[in-house]
């Protein structure tokens, strides 16, 4: 059997160890789900296999303590184990699966996937096991998008299936704190209520919500409303400063009203990119301790706050990288995470926490983020090499980043191979082929038997070439919304852009021959791609406008026609996106992405107006 061919083979996660075995499992109506000891982690287990298996092969199985044949019955067995390890054997005769009630619950998964539609199951017999114990996810719930709660209901279906244990959903403003109504206000951010609710949904989907909420740098939101100003370390409005007298007030405020609506016992602090720290009012203190030492002692301030609400601290390392003094200092209970999100990165570094004992996760990036689609030759790098320290170093775990700067114009659906990617690395192999990927993503994501989605996802990702190079950026996208069309400061290349839209138009007529799955997905996925070409036939144009505007030619009323069919067809796609957005977020942080989408029309339409004219 060819490996795409091969549903073992298309497993997500794939499995650490894989016995062949003899023959198949024939699943028919009428079949049960045998309940070992009838547990309630074997009665979860039982109706997640039996929901997953109607999805798949619309059977219906009854659950059982007994069975009723002694053939075709799939038994479920709560068993001593290794945390979240499970083991599946299935032969002609039935199948069985043991595990503590998280590998239940990841084995009943693994058969669902492994169910083709005519309800046959390959015998096999399967051993997995975890690689890294925290496996965790972030979306970025703060520069534009607060998804609703029900598109968070549905990101935590996807990550228990792909067998993250964590989510973060990070926090600057976006959540209605009533001791200080101001910093939620006309945010969309969720009521304490929406968050329990949520969290109470993840621990049923076998996922735990971790707090996460900014408390040092990305504070702007914050700082730049009028209560709040004063708190701020200079007049750039970004970090809060440690020399303000009312800012651990305010966080000690915003932390008791926050950390106690979940479940976990971590709260992630951030404390990430205080860029202007020692350089306002807390300039003197860093010139007589050294910023270092400025930087740990607010870290450690607000770390034995988490701790008096019950709950274990960690924070980004960025700074440390810039200032390793500060490793010393800081906290022994404090967990750091290490982020860079370039394919280049030094991996290794993460040996320094290892050697100093310290808990320490690595933590990779979609790459989603200032682009119209992740842009794959750098994530997919990135978390291979996240994945692999983690593993080497003995991190505690890892986290998959989705960022939304610059008014998170990034559709999620287009995160969505880049998850699948990190799950697959986290889980235990971050080397696996790239097709055979796609081809598990497909299935088992998209929903799409043709394997099409993983191959559109893994073509139109390496799509952005524009002839310059434009760090933690698409530049395809810089193209789509530049508004300086007489003198850009990046400059594409003809021989660039014309590669790429060649490219782009030849996955467009794929993808209208082969087709995408129905969906929200699926729709985000075309307008990704609607939007890529007409930036590819954006730049172009804007070269030519140049041209004319330098020598003059003939063709420039011809050159106006078209620059304002872009114009309209740029403002139906500002159209969509917004259709889009309001399908899965509120629609309060929308109106950074729409102004830009105004400003680049504006600047096609009075480029196309100076040419008419």
């Amino acid at each position: 059997m060819a490996p795409l061919d091969d549903p073992v083979a298309r497993l997500l996660p794939s499995p650490r160890r894989v016995e062949r075995l003899p023959g198949f499992l024939q699943l028919d109506r009428g079949d049960q789900l045998v309940l070992d000891s009838g547990s309630p982690a074997e009665r979860q287990a039982a109706a997640f296999l039996a929901g997953r298996l109607g999805e798949r092969v619309s059977l219906d199985p009854g659950v059982t303590a007994a069975p009723a044949t002694p053939v075709g019955n799939v038994v479920l067995a709560e068993a001593g184990s290794d945390p979240e390890s499970f083991e599946l054997r299935v032969n002609t005769a039935g199948a069985r699966l043991q595990g503590d009630p998280a590998g239940l619950r990841y084995g009943a998964e693994a058969l669902a996937q492994l169910t083709a539609p005519d309800g046959r199951v390959p015998a096999v017999h399967l051993r997995d096991a975890p690689a890294l114990r925290r496996r965790g996810f972030l979306l970025d719930i703060s520069r534009g998008k607060v998804p609703r709660p029900e598109t968070i209901r549905w990101l935590l279906e996807v990550l228990a299936r792909l067998r993250y244990n964590e989510l973060f959903l990070y926090t600057e403003h976006t959540f209605q704190f009533e001791n200080h109504p101001e910093i939620g206000a006309d945010s969309g951010g969720y009521s304490a209520a929406e968050i329990r609710e949520l969290d109470t949904w993840a621990r049923g989907c076998g996922v735990e919500l971790v707090p996460c909420l900014q408390t040092f740098g990305h504070f702007r939101r914050i700082l730049e409303k009028a209560p709040y100003r004063r708190l701020a370390e200079s007049d750039r409005l970004w970090s809060v400063s440690p020399e303000a007298p009312g800012t651990y007030p305010l966080l000690r405020d915003l932390l008791r009203e926050y950390l106690p609506n979940f479940a976990s016992g971590w709260a992630h602090l951030n404390c990430d990119e205080p860029v202007d720290l020692g350089k306002g009012l807390s300039s003197a203190r860093a010139g007589r301790e050294g910023p270092a030492a400025v930087f740990a002692g607010h870290v450690n301030r607000v770390a034995g706050m988490a701790r008096e609400l019950g709950k274990r601290p960690m924070i980004w390392a960025d700074v440390i990288a810039d200032h390793p003094e500060a490793l010393e200092l800081l906290d022994s209970s404090i967990t750091l995470a290490d982020w860079w999100y370039e394919p280049d990165h030094d991996f290794d570094r993460v040996r320094r926490f290892r050697d100093a004992g310290r808990d320490f996760l690595t933590v990779a990036g979609t790459s989603s983020w200032t682009s119209l689609f992740p842009r794959l030759d750098t994530s997919l790098p990135n978390i291979r090499g996240h994945a692999r320290a983690a593993k080497r170093f003995g991190a505690s775990g890892f986290i998959v980043t989705d960022w939304g700067d610059g008014g998170h114009y990034n559709l999620f659906g287009g995160s969505l191979f880049p998850i699948a990617a990190g799950a697959e690395a986290a889980w235990g192999n971050e080397d696996r082929p790239e097709g055979e990927l796609a081809a598990a993503f497909s299935e088992h994501v998209a929903a799409d038997a043709s394997g099409f989605s993983g191959e559109f996802a893994t073509r139109l990702g390496r799509l952005h070439d524009t002839g310059f190079p434009h760090f933690n950026h698409s530049p395809l996208k810089t193209v789509f919304f530049e508004t300086r069309l007489r003198r850009g400061a990046r400059m594409p290349t003809r021989e660039a852009l014309e590669a790429t839209l060649e490219a782009l138009r030849r996955l467009a007529a794929e993808t209208e021959a082969r087709g995408l799955p129905p969906g929200r997905s699926g729709a985000e996925w075309r307008f990704a791609l609607d939007a890529s070409l007409l930036a590819a036939e954006r730049g172009l144009a804007t070269l030519r406008f140049r041209q004319s505007e330098r020598s003059g030619s003939p063709d420039d009323r011809r050159l106006a026609g078209e620059l304002a069919a872009l114009a309209g067809r740029q403002h139906e796609l500002a159209r969509r996106f917004r259709e889009l957005w309001l399908r899965a977020n509120r629609p309060e942080g929308i109106g950074t992405a729409q102004k830009r989408f105004r400003d680049a029309i504006t600047a096609l339409r009075r480029a196309a107006r100076a040419l008419g004219s």
